[in-house]
């Protein structure tokens, strides 16, 4: 009896370690959107867009909706019906972006990275200032494209007013 109570202390170490690992792996959730874009104040925009993820991949085209608000919210949705392609949402403070086919997602805080042009469509349509590596021009007829130099990745398309 002896070499097992010698054993104990250790053993019930272990085990709360094991316990505690597991409970704080295994309840973790993730973060599925930033806010929900209903109520006033919200100006919603549909359209087409055309998007090449990177230089060398082929474009999709498919459904865009910009839903933005006078905070400075704004929620991007493209879909290639019956599929949801892109999900993003940027605050002032906080961005968060989903690719539903590939079953993966990024957040962050601060300013978005520039990889993700998506992120930053609601500046480019508003005029604002981008990062160097984001080229955007107005088209006839009100049509856009935003492109990443650096990737190649491409936006294009319209939005009704």
């Amino acid at each position: 009896m002896r070499s097992f109570e010698g054993h104990l202390p250790r053993l019930f170490l272990r085990s709360a370690l094991l316990a505690v690992l597991t409970l704080l792996c295994g309840c973790q959730t993730t973060t599925q959107s930033l806010f929900t874009a209903t109520g006033p104040g919200w100006h919603i925009q549909q359209g087409q867009a055309l998007w090449r993820p990177r230089q060398g991949l082929p474009e999709f085209g498919g459904d865009l909706i910009l839903a933005t608000n006078a905070d400075g919210w704004a929620l991007i949705q493209f879909d290639k019906t019956p599929l949801s392609m892109v999900f993003a949402q940027t605050t002032p403070t906080r961005w968060f972006i989903r690719f539903p086919q590939q079953q993966i997602h990024f957040s962050g805080h601060g300013p978005p990275p520039v990889r993700f042009a998506w992120l930053y469509l609601p500046a480019a349509l508003a005029g604002k200032p981008l990062p160097l590596t984001l080229h955007f021009e107005r088209r006839p007829q009100g049509g856009w494209r935003l492109e990443n130099t650096g990737t190649g990745e491409v936006l294009e398309g319209y939005l009704s007013p």
